[in-house]
């Protein structure tokens, strides 16, 4: 399949004019090329050049309003992309120029669009915006193709315009696929490109906001109604402090150097903030800033940029694979040097197969340790947010170091882990000394 290609135009940041201001800034400028003829407007954001990683398309983190210049950056260029991807017909640089200057208004006859083709196209769009990784991406075309399949066995037909959609065809589907044998939770994510793609299409005016809310809520329920003493597995799995001690013991008595390296890998993830697999892989000597003692790079999970303090322990680590010098690019030596990260489709095979030989290694010290779960990567997150929270760090603390989108998904993962911290939290700082004293 290859590299998913754009049959888009792009838009970039570009600096237009050379001159700087006497602050030594230049405007930012959002560009498209369309037909070779460029295309552009000004963001109204002024940096130094110095601030500008035009690589990544971002402002560098030791710009103090980096996170809120980038936020701004983005929702300009989702803006205009949302409307290029939605165009039907010809893009001409006259209809770019009035989309960014905020003119161009597009009306549709949903009696004439496929939910199907739109359903997809939305899926791909999302992955262009950087709103889902390539996994999500692929497996959402993968799930359109089937309800596609699905439409041609019970109408004969691959296609059904969106203002045909209903909640009953849903349904439908619903029941087709578990007779195929799929799992409720299965259906609900081959489900999830199609609601997505249905409410894009309310908001859009294309279908009824009515039927878009009913399709919503077509999810199954999987709310198990169980005691807690019932749930068999909560899957946050994590190591104890007693537990991680007893892993750092084993460092120096395992056989082979490589299950060492490993082990560092797993240890590196922990220190790092729960720093992900995928990042881990990706890792590049120039994402350390050794001075600031920071690591920044933009996470494989959303595209986002992320900077997170390094401890002394995780500097340890990095200074020991530094002076084994394995890798001039990339830290623990996982991809070549010369590997091309945004061919989305090869690097996440890459991080798969990484991962599923990383994970044979830490299974066997798992074993050792007599863990009642799998060792991954993984785990050494979730160690890393519950141990947090246990010694009295914020919870939109720890959400901002795990690079969660929202510290609602920090809240649903570690819930049960938060009255204990609450609890804590009230004994240790709200126990206010505002009681009546006894009568004399």
């Amino acid at each position: 399949m290859g590299r998913v290609k754009s049959k888009y135009p792009k838009g970039s940041f570009v600096f237009k004019l050379r001159t700087p201001n006497t602050k030594g800034e230049k405007a930012l400028y959002l560009q498209y090329i369309v037909n070779t003829s460029p295309v552009f407007i000004t963001t109204g954001i002024f940096i130094k050049d110095a601030d500008w990683d035009s690589k990544s398309q971002t402002v560098k983190s030791k710009n103090p309003a980096a996170t809120r210049l980038n936020n701004q950056l983005k929702l300009q260029r989702d803006r205009v992309d949302e409307q290029i991807m939605a165009y039907e017909g010809h893009l001409t640089a006259d209809t770019i120029r009035k989309m960014l200057k905020g003119e161009f208004e597009q009306k549709n006859n949903p009696k004439k669009i496929d939910f199907v083709q739109y359903a997809a196209e939305h899926n791909r769009q999302r992955y262009e915006l950087q709103k889902i990784s390539y996994s999500t991406y692929y497996n959402g075309d993968r799930y359109v193709k089937k309800f596609q399949r699905f439409l041609t066995e019970q109408t004969g037909e691959a296609f059904i315009y969106i203002s045909d959609l209903t909640v009953e065809l849903i349904d439908k589907y619903k029941a087709y696929c578990i007779r195929l044998g799929n799992s409720k939770e299965g259906i609900n994510k081959m489900l999830t490109p199609l609601i997505k793609a249905a409410l894009y299409a309310a908001d859009n005016e294309l279908l009824s906001p009515k039927v878009a809310a009913t399709i919503k809520i077509s999810y199954f329920d999987l709310k198990e109604r169980q005691y807690k003493s019932e749930v068999v597995d909560n899957e946050v799995h994590y190591l104890t402090e007693a537990q991680m001690q007893q892993f750092v013991g084993m460092y120096w008595t395992v056989k082979f150097n490589r299950t060492r390296e490993i082990m560092d890998l797993f240890l590196f993830a922990f220190h790092a903030c729960g720093l992900r697999i995928s990042d881990v892989v990706t890792l590049e000597w120039s994402h350390v800033d050794w001075e600031r003692r920071e690591l920044s790079k933009n996470l494989v999970k959303g595209k986002v940029p992320h900077t997170i303090p390094l401890t002394d322990a995780a500097l340890e680590i990095l200074k020991h694979w530094r002076e084994m010098n394995r890798n001039d690019r990339f830290v623990f030596n996982l991809l070549d040097s010369t590997f091309d990260i945004g061919d989305a489709e090869r690097l996440d095979k890459k991080i798969k197969s990484k991962n599923r030989s990383i994970q044979t290694s830490l299974n066997a010290i798992g074993d050792k340790m007599g863990l009642p779960f799998s060792l991954t990567m993984h785990v050494a997150r979730h160690s890393f947010a519950v141990m947090a929270l246990n010694r009295g760090v914020t919870v939109h603390m720890i959400s901002r170091l795990l690079g969660h989108s929202s510290i609602i998904t920090t809240e649903k993962v570690y819930a049960e882990f938060l009255p204990d911290t609450i609890t804590e939290e009230v004994k240790t700082k709200l126990a206010f000394a505002f009681t009546p004293t006894s009568k004399a």
